[in-house]
């Protein structure tokens, strides 16, 4: 399903398809976007290892390296430019105490100021960067696994939901009626809609989130013990 099935939809499921329309094709267009947003949201965001937002440059030298606001959380990391060896990533609050090679223990980000090869990234320093323990050296190709927001917002016909999986389309629907009874206007202002359909949306993207953990994790086999 695209961008413009999904609004036909809601146009024929609202009894809104003739016009002049309750609500303008701008206005579903937003609702939906912001459909799209808030589901990759509840559901964790969108796993992603090979898009351009994965790719950091740590420059020489500096400490710090931005990272693009989609990304919403870093799963992995690794140095593309030493054999893909792993970088560990490290929470700002797990750095007191912190144990390595090249530093001995650390007791405070101040003290990580020592050039090398990176073997660390600290995330949650701050919400648009990250930073590297040891300073790289030279510039230093990151690969990244993250789980981000959507990268391209829906604002027009023949648009896909990228990173969204089909069976859910349809069901982007709860949250676009949700907004769209809001409009303040007599004819489409219904609160009491508003707020079930809001409440539905909620339960079934809880419900996507569950599924999609399980499909995240492997089987475990169960060995039992026997004569």
């Amino acid at each position: 399903m695209e961008s413009h099935d999904l609004l036909c939809t809601f146009r024929d499921d609202s009894l809104d398809n003739v016009e002049p329309y309750l609500w303008s094709d701008a206005e579903v267009y937003q609702y939906i976007n912001d459909a799209y947003f808030m589901f990759t949201r509840l559901t964790g965001g969108i796993a992603d290892g090979s898009s351009s937002v994965t790719l950091l440059v740590a420059s020489a030298e500096t400490p710090t390296t931005p990272i693009d606001p989609s990304i919403m959380r870093i799963r992995t990391a690794t140095n593309a430019s030493d054999q893909n060896r792993t970088i560990k990533v490290i929470n700002v609050q797990d750095v007191e105490e912190l144990t390595t090679e090249d530093y001995g223990v650390i007791r405070s980000l101040n003290q990580i100021d020592t050039v090398g090869p990176v073997r660390y990234m600290i995330i949650g320093e701050e919400e648009d960067y990250v930073r590297w323990v040891n300073i790289p050296a030279e510039d230093t190709n990151v690969q990244l696994v993250v789980e981000r927001l959507p990268l391209v917002p829906i604002t027009r016909a023949r648009q896909r939901f990228t990173g969204v999986r089909d069976e859910h389309h349809y069901h982007l629907l709860k949250w676009v009626r949700h907004l769209a009874y809001r409009k303040q206007d007599a004819d489409t202002f219904n609160l009491v809609k508003s707020d079930q359909e809001r409440t539905d949306f909620i339960d079934y993207c809880e419900l996507a989130k569950r599924e999609k953990a399980t499909r995240k994790h492997k089987v475990r086999v169960v060995s039992y013990g026997g004569l």
